[in-house]
């Protein structure tokens, strides 16, 4: 045994034999719990793992993205699909690979995460519930992105609002009024929310304090893509107004937090903020990445251009940084200190519907509510929400469904539906696509007009990660397509030869 299962692992550890034991599967049963064909199975298994003729080994590389990130029981899910990677030698190796796409572009460094704790605070459920008493949002919009929005929202608003009754009661007192006025809320109730980002988002317009930052190009930034990827970023344009970049942010707030504990006599406290002197982008990156990385200076990225480095970094010789081609390229796996350098298999058993509800969900509403991602927008909207072309072309947020589902609810192309369970209501536009099957359905993620987290339950699965992709619920109709729709295209999204 390698790593058995705790709370920080929800599953075990341990050798190929190990993990075959507790997720061994027959094809049979593989076919009837996800609605495949046996036969192609059997198909996609001798793609993978059958030897050649000459007897050489396959090789393939794995991608996975946001549907099984996000899906049901995705610890073992994605822990499976990197044990097939491993057992078929795919790990290490020229031509294979077990990976995320890699839908952001990553290049930060942090510190450990002993002072969260794994796994961490279910931060949504601790707000709903009235805990925590100042809540920093840091570019993310929770209204269209989070799960179980719908009470995440009305208790979110009305937490905000005790703040800001508090604030307007006290706003002709002096200073150390209005912060009494605030501390008296947030003790009562309410919530003190700060909010970091570049545009003005739904949740932000419950913020008391907004804190504008800027993007890519108005800052240096280094960035790291799925095939680890290094790359600094040059700035080439100001910023707007006098926002500025995250960490610039984060450093003063981590100045003036250290200024006003001294100020009170906590100095064993404000010792924890001491450090964050940072003036510049480059600041931070040396305090941060190249303290552990100190080959790495903002000078030699700059001098590897557009290629960058492939992390982890080696060493600098000849004037440039020597990254890593491929991992685990000698076959040695010592992450979890085993001297045998031997890889850990995951205990990946079939457990059904893992996240609490879901179950009782899909048997009691007739439609699947799969949750999509479309090229036309970006991430959730926030820049798109402005953009003509492509608001023009989606109005509403579409709702995939099959044709004979749409007859059978009376609707038309365009229509516009509302999505309901007990979790709450969503609404869209109809949009018939051919390759949806009998009762699914799929809506756009993180549209401004509608939010599919609204009917999403709050099942997480043991490390807090969501299961945004399922829920199930019922579909009726609201209007008739209206003129905004009216030039709307229907034709099939899809790519045919």
């Amino acid at each position: 045994m390698g790593l058995a299962e705790d709370a920080a692992h929800p599953s075990g550890l341990g050798s190929l034999d190990y993990a075959m034991a507790t997720c061994r599967t027959s094809t049979a049963e593989a076919a009837e719990i996800c609605k495949v064909d046996e036969a192609d199975i059997i198909k996609a298994a001798e793609w993978l793992g059958k030897p050649k003729e000459d007897g050489s080994r396959r090789k393939a590389v794995t991608g996975y993205e946001k549907g099984i990130i996000w899906g049901n029981d995705n610890y073992r899910t994605i822990g499976a699909l990197l044990n097939i990677s491993l057992a078929t030698g795919n790990v290490g190796r020229e031509g294979g690979g077990c990976c995320r796409l890699g839908g952001h572009q990553e290049g930060y460094y942090r510190p450990s995460d002993a002072h969260v704790g794994r796994p961490s605070t279910y931060v949504d459920q601790l707000l709903i519930s009235g805990g925590g008493k100042v809540q920093h949002i840091w570019a993310c919009d929770h209204y269209k992105t989070t799960l179980n929005a719908a009470q995440y929202k009305s208790v979110h608003r009305k937490r905000a609002a005790l703040v800001k009754d508090a604030m307007d009661a006290s706003a002709a007192g002096t200073r150390e009024q209005q912060v009494d006025a605030i501390v008296a809320a947030v003790n009562a109730g309410g919530l003190f929310i700060v909010d970091v980002d570049i545009i003005h988002s739904q949740i932000g317009q419950n913020a008391h304090v907004v804190l504008p930052a800027c993007e890519s190009n108005e800052m240096n930034l280094t960035s790291m893509n799925g095939e680890r990827r290094l790359r600094l970023s040059e700035k080439y344009m100001d910023r707007y107004g006098n926002s500025k970049p995250d960490c610039l942010i984060a450093a003063e707030l981590a100045q003036a937090m250290e200024r006003v504990l001294r100020e009170m006599g906590e100095d064993a406290y404000a010792d924890q903020f001491k450090g964050y002197d940072w003036e510049t982008e480059e600041d931070a990156f040396m305090d941060g990445y190249n303290g552990g990385n100190p080959e790495v200076t903002y000078d030699r990225l700059r001098a590897m251009g557009n290629n960058g480095v492939q992390e982890p970094v080696q060493g600098y010789e000849n004037g440039k940084l020597i990254g890593t081609d491929r991992l685990y390229a000698d076959g040695v796996f010592t992450r979890h200190g085993r001297e045998d350098g031997k890889a850990l298999f995951l205990a990946a058993q079939w457990r059904g519907l893992q996240a609490p509800g879901k179950e009782q969900e899909r048997s009691s509403y007739k439609f699947w509510i799969n949750n999509v991602r479309a090229n036309i927008f970006w991430q959730n909207q926030f820049l798109d929400k402005d953009n003509d072309f492509i608001q023009d072309r989606f109005p509403y947020p579409f709702i995939e469904m099959n044709a004979d589902d749409m007859a059978d609810l009376s609707l038309n192309a365009g229509d516009l539906i509302e999505i309901h369970n007990e979790n709450g209501a969503t609404q869209g536009m109809a949009y018939p696509t051919a390759t949806a099957k009998r009762g699914q359905v799929a809506m756009v993620f993180g549209s401004p007009a509608g939010s599919q987290g609204n009917v999403v339950n709050p099942g997480v699965n043991e490390l807090v990660l969501p299961n945004y992709k399922h829920t199930w619920g019922d579909i009726r109709k609201l209007a008739d397509a209206t003129p905004n729709a009216a030039h709307v295209s229907f034709k099939s999204k899809e790519y045919t030869s």
